[in-house]
């Protein structure tokens, strides 16, 4: 009797070790995307799923607002070499059933950083910071493409002028 009690504990160990590996916790803040073949199959909005290992891939996706740092070195609209370092508060739209399945962070940090750059060759270095600025000219942005979202933030944490030695200057 000792022995079938002992192949009947590892059997249940063996299948709660299975149906461990089978599921997935969201974090707060976050939900589970279950994927096949990078293609969103299923989203979890509730705390946990179940996956099968190698048929399904269990991804996480914001929910609500992130925030995004975003460096960027380029020229104003009057010449000068600058670098912006800006932080955005973004609302991420959820994910859709059947859409493929992107890093909405990554995207909306290269669309961010494409948008910012645009903004400041846009416009003098004098009229980078202030009411008129960088910050309200995107806030409220809505960002479109492979991630959504709607900038709700922004706030220019640095913008450096950057000099260059053994240069001539253009004024002089």
């Amino acid at each position: 009797m000792g022995e079938t009690a002992t192949i009947l504990l590892i059997a249940v160990v063996a299948a709660g070790l299975v149906v461990a590996s089978l599921l997935r916790r969201a974090r707060r803040g976050e939900c589970l995307v279950v994927t096949r073949h990078r293609r969103i199959v299923r989203i979890a909005s509730d705390s946990m799923t179940v996956a099968v290992p190698g048929f399904h891939e269990v991804l996480e996706w914001p929910t609500g607002q992130i925030e995004i740092a975003v460096v960027v070195r380029t020229r104003t609209g009057d010449g000068q070499d600058v670098r912006v370092l800006a932080t955005f508060s973004v609302d991420v739209d959820p994910p859709r059933v059947g859409a493929a399945y992107i890093d909405p962070r990554a995207v909306l940090h290269t669309a961010l950083e494409r948008r910012l750059g645009e903004a400041v060759r846009a416009r003098p270095a004098a009229r980078l910071t202030g009411p008129d600025g960088l910050g309200g000219t995107l806030a409220g942005t809505r960002i479109d493409g492979l991630a959504v979202g709607v900038v709700t933030e922004v706030v220019i944490d640095e913008v450096d002028l950057l000099l260059h030695p053994g240069r001539p200057d253009d004024g002089d």
